[in-house]
């Protein structure tokens, strides 16, 4: 049976190629064993995604035929749908078609405006949402911090106790993690506000300084001593507190009280300084702060530095006196070095001479400019630095250098820095 079989389909496939060589118009084709296997595999492919396909439409309607859904409604449901009613393409016309080319302008037109007002609403409606959350958020920390105060109001105590240490003490745990001063001060800030929001009368801050004359606190006592020395300022007659703020007479007014307060309280330390130490100070002669300073400097200079100028004046180097006493804000104080040394230092008697008579404490343009070049062609780079802090000063010389050799404290960094304004 086999081998009839074989015979019969052998005697096929020769009827078959004689057939297909009798026919001229068909090419010839011949295959080998690698390109059959090819045409093979794809066949095979085909048949097997058909299969699968099949097999997953038959798992999709079992799983959706148990919840109750007609997977054959559905699919005919899809196929239905059409998106030629929400957006149809253009259709491309002949360069000679005006009606055509016209409709296709109106129309991309049209198109353009409908997606630029789609995306402005769409970034309107994000900008809304978000100052929306802003709002919310601010809200619900407003409730929170009240909640916070409103807390821990009953065990604030405003009473002055001794000085606590935190070394190795931990609080009780509560509802912040404030501990009771920071609780304190937060709480009368709260109150300050509530009644500036409730439109209540503000805090007299004259009262408030008058009050701390009673406490034995020197910081609190210095802290008020210099707001009171900053807002000692007389302000011009305006309707607009902007200009008010931002006039130039204003800003220099303050400029110059914050040079006062810091050349008082620097003043008020050298002077316990040298009461502190009266035996090396060596304080004699007449009082004034030109002694002050060169008691102070017995106490503060060690008996030799290196790179100081232009000699002595009673065993002290002449540029820190000069120095020191501008610093404490005398400088008749100063002048006084001045004209003793006046042989050692050039022009310099006639640029301060100028610069203690002025009202604001500037030099005039053609004098600062020679003062200036003098100070670049020979003293930027000297090794003096109470000197180059002066010519500095009087000069507006280099307003970059910090000046950290004899500028070691902030109230001395703050003075040079507001000195040169």
């Amino acid at each position: 049976m086999d081998t009839d079989g074989f015979g019969e389909l052998l005697q096929q496939a020769e009827q078959l190629a004689a057939e297909t060589e009798g026919i001229s118009e068909l090419p010839h084709v011949e295959r080998n064993l690698q390109e059959i296997q090819q045409a093979g595999e794809r066949l095979r492919s085909r048949t097997l995604t058909r299969t699968s396909q099949e097999t997953a439409d038959v798992k999709a309607s079992v799983l959706l035929g148990s919840r109750g859904l007609d997977v054959s409604h559905i699919s005919q449901r899809l196929e239905s749908l059409s998106a030629v009613t929400t957006f149809e393409p253009l259709e491309p016309v002949k360069d000679t078609d005006i009606q055509g080319f016209l409709k296709n302008e109106k129309d991309n037109a049209l198109l353009s405006a409908i997606e630029e007002s789609r995306r402005r609403t769409f970034a309107m409606a994000e900008e809304y949402h978000r100052e929306s959350m802003l709002v919310e958020w601010e809200q619900v920390k407003q409730r929170i911090l009240h909640s916070l105060l409103a807390s821990g109001e009953d065990a604030l105590d405003f009473t002055q106790e001794n000085e606590p240490s935190y070394a190795g003490e931990v609080g009780p745990p509560g509802r912040s993690s404030l501990d009771s001063v920071e609780m304190a001060y937060a709480r009368q800030i709260y109150i300050y506000n509530e009644k500036i929001v409730n439109g209540h009368l503000q805090p007299n801050l004259v009262d408030l300084c008058a009050a701390t004359a009673g406490l034995d606190d020197k910081n609190i006592s210095e802290m008020w001593a210099m707001v009171k020395q900053m807002t000692d300022v007389t302000l011009v007659p305006a309707s607009d507190a902007l200009k008010v703020r931002t006039n130039m007479e204003v800003r220099m007014e303050f400029v110059r009280h914050a040079l006062h307060y810091l050349e008082q309280s620097y003043k008020n330390y050298t002077f316990v300084t040298v009461f502190g130490n009266l035996h090396q100070a060596q304080l004699g002669g007449v009082p004034g702060t030109y002694q002050l300073v060169r008691s102070f400097l017995n106490i503060k200079l060690p008996a030799s530095v290196p790179g100081l100028q232009d000699g002595e004046v009673e065993g002290h180097p002449v540029w820190a006196l000069i120095y020191y006493c501008m610093r404490c804000g005398d400088l008749t104080a100063a002048m006084h070095v001045v004209k003793r040394a006046q042989h050692q230092l050039g022009e310099f008697k006639t640029w301060f001479q100028e610069y203690m008579h002025s009202k604001d404490r500037r030099l005039s343009p053609a004098t600062e400019n020679k003062l200036r070049l003098h100070y670049r062609r020979a003293l930027r780079n000297n090794t003096d630095p109470y000197k180059r802090a002066v010519y500095c000063i009087i000069g507006r010389c280099d307003i970059t250098d910090n000046q950290s050799e004899i500028a070691d404290k902030t109230e001395d960094y703050l003075w040079l820095k507001v000195s040169v304004i």
